[in-house]
């Protein structure tokens, strides 16, 4: 064989290796880089009363700011958790707007910029893994206000969805959660990611977990919403997703729905509808759908400045008749 092919041969075998696994260093680079995306709106503009908050993330005690919106008529929480490369007035999933219905329904509400996002301190993409601290900080703030955890629940968006998922599985406490075009689990995201991010042989995928481990301390493979489901249970989860959703595909719905029987889940895939685009593409429903069900799985204590004392003596007047 001519000494010039057998040296690009040579070469090439060693080349080939390397340029696999720089494309997969930057796959994983991709993949767990967050976007600073300037907040443009806030509770002012829909008339909520508001305060700015800070707090600390549970694993890393990373610093978290968001706005806590508040409602005198109630004694119940939503804590509102975005997607990624987001913030938490995302106004493509319309976050104030659906804040802004749970706060006509008695619901205060907190909303908050995960790790790398927003306000928030600096921090990687995880998937949830490390997310998941930033949501249980988010519990803790809550709790601190004097909110019950039996009043608490969980709204989360793709990232926040999975994030909201492990938390609840650690928090025994947190009775109803809203996941909102999350996925199942985070290898089998991350494959279809590649694949419909590059032309690139699937196969660069097998380097791609521990890349990410040693490079961000990622353990993509135990990164598994779908265990945290069963976990979970016999707690309520509300899955939520796009049917034409082209990110994170309804099949990953299905999949948690599925996973375990529990009574107290609900699936609705939403016709028509694409990635975190549920609220948008049925903005009644949508409303109406997760106030009846946290309403359902969320203890009602109403305050004072909110009794009908005439409905009360009412009761009160049928009760002694009844006797």
């Amino acid at each position: 064989m001519n000494r010039w092919i057998k040296i690009s041969l040579i070469g090439l075998a060693i080349a080939a290796p390397l340029m696999a696994l720089g494309t997969a260093r930057y796959m994983v680079y991709s993949l767990t880089k967050p976007a600073r995306l300037s907040i443009r709106e806030s509770p002012d503009d829909y008339d909520l009363k508001f305060e700015d908050v800070e707090f600390h993330s549970t694993n890393d005690d990373l610093l978290l700011r968001g706005w806590y919106i508040t409602t005198n008529a109630s004694d119940r929480c939503i804590i509102m958790v975005h997607g990624g490369k987001s913030h938490r007035a995302d106004p493509q999933i319309g976050m104030l707007d659906i804040a802004k219905q749970l706060v006509n329904n008695n619901f205060n509400v907190l909303m908050f910029d995960l790790r790398g996002h927003g306000e928030s301190d600096d921090g990687r993409m995880t998937g949830g893994q490390n997310e998941r601290g930033d949501v249980e900080g988010a519990v803790q703030y809550v709790k601190s206000r004097g909110i019950l955890p039996q009043n608490i629940g969980l709204l989360g968006f793709s990232l926040g969805g999975a994030a909201s998922l492990l938390a609840a599985a650690e928090d025994e406490q947190l009775p109803a959660i809203v996941a909102d075009s999350c996925w199942a689990n985070l290898a089998d995201l991350i494959k279809s990611q590649i694949s419909r991010r590059t032309a690139l042989p699937t196969f660069l995928g097998v380097l791609v977990p521990g890349i990410a481990k040693r490079a961000y301390g990622l353990n993509i493979c135990e990164v598994r919403p779908i265990d945290a489901v069963k976990k979970i249970a016999p707690r309520a989860v509300f899955f939520v997703h796009g049917e034409v959703d082209t990110v994170v595909s309804v099949e990953n719905a299905i999949r948690l729905y599925h996973s375990i029987h529990n009574p107290n889940n609900r699936l609705w895939v939403v016709p028509e509808a694409e990635h975190v685009q549920s609220f948008k593409t049925q903005p009644e429903q949508y409303t109406r759908k997760i106030i009846h069900f946290f309403n359902q799985y969320l203890e009602t204590q109403v305050t004072m400045d909110s009794v009908n004392y005439d409905l009360c003596r009412e009761r009160v007047r049928k009760d002694t008749q009844s006797f």
